[in-house]
This record gives structure tokens, C-alpha cells and sequence, in this order.
């Protein structure tokens, strides 16, 4: 059972990109790897009570998750992990590269 309290967003107004900082994290259900990395990512959590954690399920909610790449100008990747502080992206990394401490700098 995760720590994180997962929001999982059915479209774009469900995410609020102004709160000072939000976590976004595109996964497959069906990919192994993103599995893994998900649950290592999980397993790191230190409790962040001002943070929001947004999961994506790219396989459900494509729709989303290609609007997620094209509002931020990057690539979609699964796993992904995206940080965004105050509406602007800060941190955009994916598979073996997705840690916690990248939530900490």
C-alpha cells in the first residue's frame, strides 16, 4: 500500500498547475518497468504534506497524458516523472532516472 496520497486526474482541469508544487507521474499498468519504477519511487516517499501527487494511467488517459507533453513541451515517456512548481516545469525525468530526491532539490 503506498504512503502517497495519489490524485488521479480524469482530464486537465483536475490538475491544478498553480499550487506551489505538484508532482506528475505518467505510468502503464502494463509495462514492468514502469511498475518497478513506480513502486522504488513509492518506496522512497518521505512525507511531503504541501506537495500533490498526480498519477497518470497513460494507457486509460492517453488523452491526458499527450496533452501533459504537449503543454510542457517534452517528450512522452512511461515512466515519467514530472515536477512543477508554480505552473512552470522544474524537473521532467523517466525511467531509470526517476528518483524521490529529485522531488527534494
Amino acid at each position: 500500500m503506498s504512503k502517497i496520497k495519489w490524485i488521479e486526474p480524469n482530464d486537465n482541469n483536475d490538475i491544478n498547475y498553480n499550487d506551489d508544487l505538484i508532482v506528475i507521474f505518467k505510468h502503464s499498468y502494463r509495462c514492468i518497468i514502469s511498475r518497478i519504477v513506480l513502486k522504488k519511487f513509492e518506496f522512497d516517499y518521505k512525507d511531503f504534506s504541501n506537495i500533490k501527487f498526480y498519477l497518470i494511467d497513460v494507457i486509460k488517459n492517453k488523452k491526458l497524458s499527450n496533452e501533459l507533453s504537449s503543454y510542457f513541451n517534452i517528450n512522452h515517456e512511461s515512466p515519467q516523472l514530472m515536477v512543477v512548481n508554480n505552473g512552470k516545469l522544474v524537473h521532467n525525468s523517466s525511467h531509470s532516472n526517476i528518483s524521490f530526491k529529485n522531488i527534494k532539490k
